[in-house]
């Protein structure tokens, strides 16, 4: 029988939030909790209207939140001076058996502490990708040298890490999806196309991410005129928020696109499977990606991929079969990718259902969360 464990996972990005670190974290935890292992979260929250508490249980996972002030560029500072001093006090009142955190600099901060079971880091980030193409591992080692194991949700990540730091056991384990959350429904797309004003006969390409630089969220930009220019019946779909948003709107404005280009902010988690069930194609334009959570979530809503040939993005597409793959910084090659999936419908279809097969068999949470606890006994019985 598997010994229960008590784990405290530790990550300064959590709901409310989205993103994919967010999700990640929380699905993680839920799932593992559902085998029967306890788990406490640490994170950081800026509330300035008090609307969340500073503990809750979502589920069966006790959250303690560590709150932060409205200045901005302090607040991680913040998170790393009070997260240490409550992660002292959770390790007083409770026995765990692991620390698992996912945050590259301040949850590496926080978890600097003495502690007799098992640390293990997740390494999502694209500042370590950055880190490592500057050779900054010095750096690297000084933040993450406390761990004893490390899980990377890409082999690119996984291959990166053990040359900075050899020693350390590093396992490639996916992102994973909810598929009792995000599946094909006819409902879900008839309802959500009307709200948005689409026609029946509307081809609708999706993205949604948040529109930051390292998500190619330009590039894609910049191959929508092509993309239209060649199907008057597709429609764009932009769901997300950032620092992007401004840039794109502008270029959207000037190339006169409005009426074929809606953006979408504010959408929370729970409302994604309605926007995913509107797609008919969905892109993953990143420079950079680990194993893509929204692009799982689209192949579980039956939509295949445009993804960029970048991180984790192959490990998900398998081309022709699931999606197509692109070069990355590639408007041109964007745009290609798109038209080429409403040339043939009945094979964009067939991609789909495989894409949703692919899913189902390799990125359950479930199977993640399984493979996740193997780790940490893995590294406990060492």
């Amino acid at each position: 029988m598997t010994e229960k464990l008590n784990v405290l996972m530790v990550s300064d990005d959590f709901y409310p939030k989205v993103g994919g670190i967010a999700a990640h974290v929380l699905e993680i935890s839920r799932s593992i909790s559902e085998l029967g292992h306890r788990v406490v979260l640490l994170t950081k929250i800026y509330d300035p209207k008090n609307e969340l508490p500073e503990e809750e249980y979502i589920g069966n996972i006790r959250v303690v939140r560590v709150k932060v002030s409205d200045r901005r560029k302090i607040r991680a500072l913040e998170f790393m001076y009070k997260g240490r001093r409550k992660i002292k006090e959770l390790l007083k009142e409770n026995t765990f058996q692991v620390i698992h955190w996912h945050k590259l600099i301040a949850d590496s901060v926080i978890t600097k502490i003495p502690f007799d079971g098992v640390k293990i880091f997740t390494n999502h980030s694209s500042t370590f990708l950055n880190w490592y193409e500057q050779k900054k591992f010095v750096r690297c080692r000084m933040l993450l040298g406390h761990m004893d194991g490390v899980i990377a949700p890409s082999s690119e990540l996984t291959s990166k890490i053990k040359t900075i730091l050899p020693k350390k056991p590093a396992l490639n384990i996916s992102n994973g999806v909810d598929i009792s959350k995000f599946y094909p429904d006819a409902t879900m797309r008839h309802i959500m196309r009307l709200q948005l004003g689409y026609k029946f006969s509307d081809k609708v390409v999706m993205i949604a991410r948040r529109l930051e630089e390292k998500n190619g969220v330009l590039y894609f930009t910049q191959s929508i005129p092509k993309i239209v220019e060649n199907d008057p019946t597709i429609q764009i779909l932009i769901v997300g928020s950032g620092s992007q948003e401004a840039a794109i709107r502008t270029f959207i404005k000037e190339k006169n696109l409005e009426n074929r280009v809606t953006i979408v902010t504010g959408v929370t988690n729970p409302e994604m499977p309605y926007y995913f069930n509107v797609a008919d194609v969905v892109v993953l334009p990143s420079l950079m990606e680990a194993t893509s959570i929204a692009g799982l979530e689209a192949m579980a809503c039956g939509k295949p991929l445009v993804g960029t040939n970048v991180g984790g993005i192959p490990e998900i597409i398998t081309p022709h079969e699931t999606g197509l793959l692109v070069p990355a910084k590639s408007a041109e090659a964007l745009a290609d990718g798109v038209l080429e999936m409403f040339s043939d419908e009945s094979k964009r279809i067939e991609m789909g259902e495989k894409a949703l097969q692919s899913v189902r068999e390799n990125f359950a949470w479930p199977e993640i969360a399984r493979k996740t606890v193997a780790f940490y006994q893995q590294n406990l019985n060492a």
